[in-house]
């Protein structure tokens, strides 16, 4: 590796950590908040308490480092965009609570900002994949195409009915924030890097087998929770156990990509 290279690899290195920090430090403080004040019924709901701050702080600032990060692959690095964009979402517009109205207002001018900000952002992007010398890529169309129409969305809603965005927008961002979460972990397996990114490698990871486990731990958590959904915290423990799933995964990851060389290319 060529010393020209160090401080962007260390830079790569330190934001897959903070990623990891930031899920430690949500953790600890649903934690903290727990222990003096009993569970809530899902992770969003910590909004509410003591937690709250760290909760859009957390999120806010993981959205970031999933946009920077870059994928080993454009189709893992359209995935890694779409939880980027809807994280600081799930953070802006709060999880509806019996005895907590709404402060729309609020909701509206942090949703407003987010979009105007994230316009900018997708002009930019758009202009320098745009000036490729390769062109645009599947997958890069996929992901301009994406972000466009949920943004798109977005603008119209909040205009159209800001009590219904803020009702109801909460939940649609968690969805496009857990559900890309599965699909880096299916795009870094071996299948997932020949199949669906096309990039036609015969082996890139060895922890593909890993990989599939926590992929599939993924799945059964979802089913259990679907299963056991009567229940008052089956929300909150779904979603526990899938960011302990990615956790796991991201670490692996991140011991798979120590040589960060084709990452940087």
């Amino acid at each position: 590796m060529s010393p020209a290279t160090v401080p962007e690899v260390t830079t790569y290195r330190y934001v897959r950590g903070s990623l990891l920090a930031l899920l430690l430090a949500l953790a600890v403080s649903v934690a903290l908040e727990t222990l003096a004040h009993g569970w809530q019924t899902s992770i969003s709901s910590y909004y509410y308490t003591a937690a709250g701050p760290v909760f859009i702080a957390a999120l806010s600032a993981i959205g970031v480092c999933l946009i920077a990060l870059r994928g080993g692959t454009d189709a893992e690095d359209v995935c890694l965009n779409l939880a980027g964009i809807s994280a600081p979402m799930v953070a802006f517009v709060p999880t509806p609570e019996i005895g907590h109205v709404p402060d729309v207002p609020a909701i509206t001018n942090n949703a407003a900002t987010f979009l105007g900000v994230l316009a900018v952002g997708y002009v930019v992007v758009a202009f320098r994949l745009l000036r490729r010398p390769g062109g645009v890529g599947r997958w890069n169309l996929v992901g301009l195409g994406s972000v466009a129409l949920a943004w798109a969305v977005g603008c119209a809603w909040l205009a159209i009915d800001r009590h219904s965005f803020a009702a109801h927008a909460h939940a649609l961002a968690a969805i496009f924030t857990f559900v890309p979460f599965a699909g880096v972990v299916v795009l870094n397996t071996d299948w997932g890097v020949r199949v669906i990114a096309r990039e036609g490698r015969v082996s890139r990871t060895r922890f593909d087998a890993a990989y599939w486990v926590v992929l599939v731990g993924m799945g059964a958590v979802c089913l259990v929770g679907l299963a056991l959904w009567q229940w008052r915290y089956a929300l909150v423990a779904t979603e526990i156990g899938v960011l302990v799933l990615f956790a796991v995964f991201w670490v692996l990851q991140t011991i798979d990509l120590l040589d960060l060389r084709r990452d940087l290319a």
